[in-house]
């Protein structure tokens, strides 16, 4: 099927005169008949009814005319797509994660950003994961890194890494590779993030396996203070491993594992669905993907996704 005599024919629809879309198309009127005429046969029906003032769609040429709009569309897109897809990554892009992962993540991936793709301005956001995920859906985000959950709402997630949240006291207070029940967490004095922080309702329901809920002694929601009330002793809270992985190398803090599957999450790249996906946000997924590669060995995360192809790990 020849898209230029769909164009054509479309034309002349919209224009409902031969000469309106000759003159748009710059093509000769005898020449545009010609194609109609051609166009006519391969369907073996007509698909065009000449007037005193120009031309109208036969039944046919109007489900001809519904069709072809599409496929002209799809085939622009296409286009647009390959073309794009050819040239260097350009032009603002931001992204958004929750405070586990701001300090953990960002400056590294900046730099790596920077230095490979120096025509994109990158904006990186920290948050509490609930603001990050309501200003994806806002469209105040191109890309975010978000905590599973079943109400994603209209956003395209790919599956990044899977962590354990630990038991985090100050140095020498947990004994290395000691393990703790959701029971041991009910004895203990807790500083956590306030409800409906999405750590502290992960906590909660951490005690749904132990004997009842974790009443913490302090309500804490900056993640560097609650992090410095831990290691000046007196409390101790749960975190993701890799927000406290620095502080366990420089022997700052103390981490115990938690037994119980419950302290296990995920966490996914997101974008919005109905945005199409641009060179430079697809190179920043890919790098995203990449880093998660290289970090997780130290900081305890489970790859969920491929460096190379993105596929999801079988």
């Amino acid at each position: 099927m020849d898209l230029h005599k769909l164009r054509s024919f479309v034309c002349i629809v919209e224009q409902s005169s031969f000469s309106r879309a000759s003159t748009l198309l710059r093509i000769a009127q005898p020449a545009l008949s010609r194609q109609m005429k051609l166009l006519e046969e391969e369907f073996g029906v007509a698909l065009l009814v000449r007037t005193g003032r120009g031309a109208i769609p036969t039944t046919a040429g109007e489900v001809l005319a519904d069709h072809a709009r599409r496929l002209l569309k799809a085939a622009d897109d296409l286009h647009d797509a390959v073309r794009v897809a050819g040239t260097e990554p350009t032009g603002p892009l931001s992204l958004g994660v929750p405070s586990s992962l701001g300090l953990t993540l960002l400056p590294l991936l900046g730099q790596i950003f920077r230095r490979d793709h120096p025509k994109v301005r990158l904006h990186l956001v920290e948050g509490f994961s609930a603001s990050i995920h309501e200003w994806i859906l806002a469209g105040r985000l191109d890309m975010a890194i978000l905590y599973e959950t079943t109400s994603m709402g209209h956003l395209t997630s790919l599956p990044l890494l899977e962590e354990s949240v630990v038991l985090v006291g100050q140095a020498g207070a947990l004994a290395a590779g000691a393990k703790v029940s959701p029971d041991d967490l009910s004895r203990l004095p807790l500083a956590l993030p306030a409800r409906p922080h999405r750590l502290r309702l992960m906590v909660d329901g951490l005690a749904l396996g132990g004997s009842g809920a974790f009443e913490p002694v302090l309500e804490i929601d900056a993640l560097p203070v609650l992090i410095e009330a831990v290691r000046l002793g007196q409390v101790h809270t749960v975190l993701p491993y890799s927000s406290v992985a620095a502080g366990v190398r420089r022997g700052e803090l103390s981490v115990a594992s938690i037994d119980t599957p419950l302290a296990t999450r995920r966490m996914t790249l997101a974008r919005p669905t109905e945005k199409p996906q641009s060179p430079a946000s697809r190179v920043l997924e890919k790098d995203v993907v990449a880093l998660v590669w290289q970090l997780a060995e130290s900081l305890g995360w489970k790859p969920l996704t491929k460096i190379l192809g993105l596929e999801a790990l079988d």
